[in-house]
Formats: C-alpha cells, sequence, structure tokens
C-alpha cells in the first residue's frame, strides 16, 4: 500500500473511532441523565412518602390528642351535672322542709312577737291589702315564714297546701318551683240575710331563687290566683259572682285584720 493511502485510512480510521467515541459518549450521558432523572424522581417519591406519612401520624396524633380532650370534657360535665343533680336535690328538699316546718307552726297557732318585727323592719308582717297576695317577693325563707304564719290568723281559713316541687336552673340561678292550692274560707249573707260560708280554692304558684352552688335565698317570689280561685267555685262563672265572692273575702279578711290590731 502506498504511503499516501495508508494515511488516508488512518485518518478515516482515527475519524471513525472518535466518531463513534463521541457517539458512546453521548449515549453514556444520556444514560446517566436517565439514571440521574430516576433517581431524582424516587427520591423525590421517597420524601414525598415520608411527607405524606409524617402528616398522616401528625393527624392522628391531633385526633387522638381531640379524643383524649373530648373525653375529658365529657367527664368533667358529667362531674358537673352529678354535682348540680345532688345541689338541686338539696335544695328541693330544704323547700320541702321549710313547708312541713310551716305548717308544723301554723298548727300549734304560735304567732312571732310583731312590735319586734316592726321595730327591726319599720313595718308589720300582716296582710294590708287582700290584693298583695296575688304577688309578693321576700328577701329570706325567713321573712316568707313569718308574713304566712301571720297571715292565717288574718283569715277564717288558709290553709295551704303544696302539690310539687320543681328545680330549674336560670343561667347564674337556680330556681326551686312549688306549685299548689291555698284553701280560703268565706263568710256572706244570702238574700235570706242568713250567714253561710263558702271554701275557695286558690291556685299557688311560689318560686326559690338562689345563687348556683349557693344554699343561700336571693329573692322569692309568691302568687295566689284569687280570681282563678273565685271562678273555680261551684256557680261562680259569672264575672259579677267572682266580684261578689272576692268581695266578701275582703270583707272577711278585713274584719280578721282589724281584729287583731286590737288584740
Amino acid at each position: 500500500m502506498a504511503v499516501g493511502g495508508y494515511t488516508s485510512f488512518q485518518q478515516s480510521n482515527d475519524k471513525l473511532k472518535a466518531t463513534a467515541s463521541s457517539v458512546l459518549s453521548k449515549e453514556m450521558q444520556l444514560l446517566r441523565v436517565a439514571e440521574w432523572k430516576e433517581a431524582k424522581r424516587k427520591e423525590q417519591c421517597r420524601r414525598a412518602q415520608t411527607k405524606f406519612q409524617r402528616r398522616k401520624r401528625e393527624e392522628l396524633q391531633g385526633l387522638l390528642g381531640s379524643v383524649k380532650r373530648l373525653k375529658r370534657e365529657i367527664k368533667r360535665l358529667e362531674t358537673r351535672k352529678e354535682s348540680l343533680r345532688k345541689q338541686q336535690n338539696q335544695l328541693v328538699q330544704r323547700v320541702t322542709r321549710f313547708y312541713s316546718s310551716l305548717q308544723t307552726k301554723v298548727k300549734e297557732q304560735h304567732l312571732p312577737d310583731v312590735r319586734n318585727y316592726e321595730q327591726t323592719y319599720g313595718c308589720t308582717p300582716a296582710l294590708q291589702v287582700l290584693a298583695d297576695l296575688q304577688r309578693e317577693e321576700f328577701d329570706s325563707i325567713e321573712s316568707l315564714e313569718l308574713h304566712w304564719r301571720w297571715y292565717h290568723s288574718q283569715f277564717r281559713q288558709f290553709e295551704l297546701s303544696i302539690t310539687s316541687n320543681e328545680c330549674l336552673v336560670a343561667g347564674e340561678h337556680v330556681i326551686v318551683k312549688a306549685t299548689g292550692n291555698l284553701l280560703l274560707e268565706v263568710a256572706y249573707e244570702d238574700t235570706t240575710l242568713e250567714r253561710k260560708r263558702q271554701f275557695i280554692v286558690c291556685p299557688v304558684l311560689q318560686q326559690f331563687e338562689f345563687e348556683n352552688g349557693s344554699q343561700v335565698v336571693k329573692r322569692i317570689t309568691s302568687e295566689v290566683d284569687l280570681v282563678g280561685g273565685a271562678s273555680s267555685t261551684r256557680g261562680s262563672f259569672e264575672p259579677e259572682r267572682i266580684l261578689s265572692i272576692l268581695r266578701y273575702l275582703s270583707m272577711n279578711f278585713c274584719s280578721n285584720a282589724d281584729e287583731r290590731a286590737t288584740m
């Protein structure tokens, strides 16, 4: 082979090797890029999975914490509910004992010292106007007892009977509602001027207001439905008849009040 031909062949061979090397180098680069992308994708997946698992653990821990807090709150509410139930029962029992004591003292017919009361409070415990009996307010159980024991002495018949007690929670206050009836006697003269007696039964509502968590009475309201009692009397559906009964009751009451004042 001539020297020129060999040189040309060598150059072609070198060029071919260079081309092959270049192609191989590019393929290696492409392979490395593909491997890098795959490795990067796997790393991203691993990180995403790790982040997802961490978030799920945090959510689970948060839920478990919420459940624990709810259980504690439920237990606290149940404890408070039981405490309120016991307190309400105690208040109802206290009101019940009061009415029992009131009935006993009324039967004994022992009245308190009215002069001492007047000197202390500047007023008399006696009922001054019959209409006042329809709604009154007292600041203590002792005051209610004193007044109603005195009222008993001002009527021919003044008999209180409580039929039910109910306890209600109103914000920061607990209210014991006592419902019952008040039996009153009415003396009157018929058309023949013959003196007769009639009894009326008046609905009664007395509410004892306590501070929540306390045994101290803040206020007592007493309501006696005189009109309802008069209207429920046999043959007393007409307004004139109802007014007549209330007028006679007022006359009887005033007569007894005057007699008590002169004693």
